[in-house]
């Protein structure tokens, strides 16, 4: 075997080695890229664990301290028995129980005693014993034993409420809050039976025109309800005219009567919407309307249930405290919040809201929300009203292959329409190709006939009829252009002639529409005003 045979042993040798040392490279690569990853999963997964059990141990905590901690709580509130045992026996009679007797030992500085005396007395028919006892519980408590004997009045007879409540509402809730303020759940609740007259004509006619008079002497308008008016009305929807569908000057072709026929839409929708609002005014209430609906009923019964389980002026903090931590405890730990009868439970105006855009919220209550956001209404009214009556320009613009030609009722510019149809003429006019062949051969054949005539040479007339052939050949050229481009000026000016007779067709449409929106937007305007006015 030579020399060169054994070098090339080698050789191969050499660079099959090579090739496997770079193979086994590049799996540990592989592999060190994979355990850096796995590393990495690891640990995010080891501290997602950590983390997890961390809570886990904090919210166990949480919940073992709540439970030491409300069974210290607890045993304080076992020096309250007679306070509890009050309570209980409140929240018996609320929940339907009949007690032939009650039997509660007094408790110093606490209106629910004398408080739920009353309410027996109440549920027994014996209305003069129970004003008695509603009396002595506010000398101790005015605001919660008064608002007791309003609720749960309310809540028994239609009679009891009226009798009851009457000056309770006047003086507890005097007036309603500004629009941006926030109210509590008492007069929350004072609130609805006032409005739905459960407290009597008087009661309701006063918290009207003492809202209607402290609004304007504090500088507040009436809130505006949203989604009542559409999107024809200004944002604020209150003081200003609208601004027009239209920019003064001609219009578009493209602008329709969209505009003004939302405007008179959405003025239509809350015409509507007010007379069936106002609809149920004059008619006869019965003790059945006075009472509360099945929403107000079950607000106001959780609203009584939350001020007797407040508690006496001593226990409150205590029992406040025994709800946090009953609370963690129900939620594994975290943080809850329960209800309490001193919450906020939104604003005038969002309630408002409330109350005239539920359908099954009580007529009377409707009608005592309308009242007080009458203003903003009629306001808003006005300005779709304005919006449907601004005048449609006299003009419009059709813009049409590059021109613009106005248009009135009477019918288009006809010089505009002219000077539109030469433009489309100058346009059509061929650039002149084959004309200009035309010429240039007759030019060569007169020169060949004259050469051929002079020397009477064969080939020179074989050239001549060829340019003669020639230029007959771009004369008819010449001509079908010619003819062409007339076939074309003739169809776009009837298509123009079309689409200006079909713009003035349409504009005299709109502005017939608009005046149509118009009649119908001040028709209803008026009705609303007295709709309003009733």
């Amino acid at each position: 075997m030579s020399h060169t045979d054994y070098s090339q042993i080698f050789l191969s040798r050499d660079m099959s080695q090579d090739r496997r040392i770079r193979e086994l490279q590049e799996n540990l690569d592989v592999a060190y890229s994979q355990m850096a990853r796995d590393r990495s999963r690891v640990r995010s997964e080891l501290s997602r664990v950590r983390g997890t059990l961390e809570q886990r141990l904090d919210r166990v905590s949480a919940t073992l301290d709540a439970f030491i901690e409300l069974s210290d709580v607890r045993a304080t509130l076992a020096m309250f028995d007679n306070a509890a045992i009050a309570r209980h026996r409140t929240l018996q009679m609320l929940n339907g129980t009949a007690l032939p007797s009650l039997e509660l030992e007094d408790v110093p500085g606490y209106w629910l005693v004398p408080a739920a005396r009353g309410l027996h007395s109440l549920l027994g028919d014996d209305l003069p014993r129970a004003r008695l006892h509603f009396d002595e519980a506010a000398r101790v408590d005015p605001l919660r034993a008064r608002g007791f004997a309003a609720l749960t009045g309310a809540l028994t007879r239609a009679e009891h409420a009226r009798t009851l409540g009457e000056n309770v509402s006047a003086d507890l809730l005097p007036r309603l809050p500004d629009p941006d303020s926030e109210v509590t759940r008492c007069e929350r609740a004072l609130w609805i039976l006032t409005a739905d007259g459960s407290f009597g004509d008087d009661a309701r006619e006063h918290l009207l025109l003492s809202t209607l008079r402290g609004w304007p002497g504090d500088g507040v308008r009436s809130p505006l309800v949203d989604g009542w008016f559409g999107s024809g009305t200004p944002a604020n929807g209150r003081g200003g005219r609208p601004r027009g569908p239209r920019d003064s000057g001609a219009l578009p072709l493209s602008t329709t009567a969209a505009p003004w026929r939302q405007a008179a839409s959405d003025l239509a929708h809350l015409r509507e919407r007010i007379s069936g609002i106002t609809d149920v005014r004059g008619e006869g209430a019965t003790s059945e309307t006075l009472g509360p609906d099945r929403a107000s009923s079950d607000f106001l019964q959780d609203s009584l249930r939350l001020l007797v389980e407040e508690g006496s002026p001593e226990e409150a903090p205590l029992l406040a405290d025994a709800n946090r931590l009953r609370a963690v405890i129900e939620n594994s730990g975290q943080d809850g919040t329960l209800p309490a009868w001193s919450d906020d439970v939104g604003t005038v105006a969002s309630l408002l809201q409330q109350d005239l855009t539920r359908e099954d919220a009580p007529p009377q209550r409707r009608t005592f929300s309308l009242v007080l956001v009458r203003s903003a209404v009629l306001d808003a009214a006005e300005a779709l009203a304005n919006r449907a009556n601004e005048p449609c320009p006299e003009t419009a613009i059709l813009r049409v292959h590059g021109a613009a030609i106005q248009l009135t009722p009477s019918g288009a510019n006809r010089q505009q329409v002219e000077d539109t149809r030469e433009r489309l003429r100058q346009r059509a006019v061929p650039e002149g190709g084959p004309r200009r062949s035309f010429w240039g051969a007759s030019a060569v054949t007169g020169v060949l006939l004259l050469l051929s005539v002079l020397t009477a040479n064969g080939l020179l007339w074989v050239l001549t009829l060829a340019g003669a052939a020639s230029a007959g050949y771009a004369l008819f050229l010449s001509e079908r252009e010619k003819a062409d481009a007339e076939g074309v000026v003739r169809h776009q000016s009837r298509q123009l002639d079309q689409q200006v007779d079909t713009a003035v067709r349409e504009w005299r449409r709109t502005r017939s529409e608009t005046e149509e929106h118009a009649v119908a937007a001040r028709h209803d305007l008026e009705a609303i005003r007295s709709l309003l006015a009733s």
